[in-house]
């Protein structure tokens, strides 16, 4: 696909002259010469620019008129760790913005938009058809605006699941955007830390969260998801191959030479996980699926 030097200038140009992001204490001058680089980066930007040029044609859910400053002022604050505050996606303020948040959906349908016939929608489904009937309690973990979550309650309705999420932007989106699923609840909260009790969930979904860890934390990540599942409980993982990142240069991401080192088979094996199984829904994806011992 042949994309044209003037849509090209005109994406990075929108990128550079993003608004500043709300309620966050950002060393935004920082993030802006980490995009900068990225965008001046050597690397083609082919992916990067058929994602841009891909999302104004996705259907995009309706989120009506969100009053951003009383919706954020309902959440208590949270002290966000140094490897959370960059500038993903070469999105000033990353997933603390309310760019980050309504433009998830569009995203990701156009990331996927020829890799799976229903797109990122249709790896959700997917995803969702993993867990068993019979679990009850299941965590969507770095949820987002939570479309997995969303899968999983809608084919679970006896099961509650909770979307657990950082962002507070991220939230605000999902709860509007998922408002007609009861049984699909909100925590914000850190991941690493949720403080709930040993062996108390039925499963837990990651999808697309540990490329944008760094190594040690993907490890405090699976450990904390050890501990709170129930004996022969669930984890399904699922994220970008390991050189795909590279083919989004642009996109700035901050633990892409780490992600090359990846084996998702292992990372599970030492975290203690048996009964590994592999899936591929989109060829630009793996998805894991471990069961803690009983």
């Amino acid at each position: 696909m042949e994309i044209a030097a003037t849509t090209i200038d005109k994406v990075l140009t929108d990128l550079a002259a993003q608004p500043n992001p709300r309620w966050t204490n950002l060393d935004l001058d920082k993030q802006r010469k980490q995009i900068q680089a990225e965008l001046n980066s050597c690397g083609p930007k082919d992916g990067m620019m058929r994602v841009m040029t891909r999302m104004p044609f996705q259907e995009a859910p309706d989120l009506g008129n969100i009053d951003w400053e009383s919706e954020l002022a309902t959440f208590q604050p949270i002290e966000y760790p140094q490897y959370y505050c960059q500038p993903f996606h070469s999105v000033l303020g990353g997933w603390l913005s309310e760019i980050a948040a309504v433009g998830n959906r569009v995203a990701m349908e156009a990331v996927l938009e020829n890799a799976h016939p229903q797109k990122s929608l249709g790896v959700r489904e997917e995803i969702a058809q993993l867990f068993p009937e019979n679990a009850r309690h299941i965590l969507d973990l770095g949820a987002g605006v939570s479309d997995d979550g969303a899968a999983i309650a809608r084919r679970l309705p006896n099961a509650t699941v909770t979307a657990w999420e950082v962002s507070p932007f991220m939230i605000i989106v999902g709860r509007l955007q998922q408002k007609d699923i009861p049984n699909l609840h909100w925590k914000h909260g850190l991941v690493e830390k949720t403080d709930l009790p040993d062996n108390s969930v039925d499963g837990i979904n990651m999808t697309y969260l540990l490329h944008e860890c760094p190594d040690e934390i993907k490890q405090l990540i699976l450990a904390e998801c050890w501990r709170i599942l129930s004996p022969g409980g669930l984890l399904v993982v699922t994220d970008s191959l390991p050189g795909d990142l590279y083919s989004y240069r642009g996109f700035f991401e901050p633990y892409k030479e780490q992600w090359l080192k990846i084996d998702p088979d292992k990372l599970l094996q030492e975290t203690g996980f048996i009964n590994i199984k592999a899936y591929q829904f989109a060829y630009s994806t793996w998805t894991r699926v471990g069961s803690k011992p009983i």
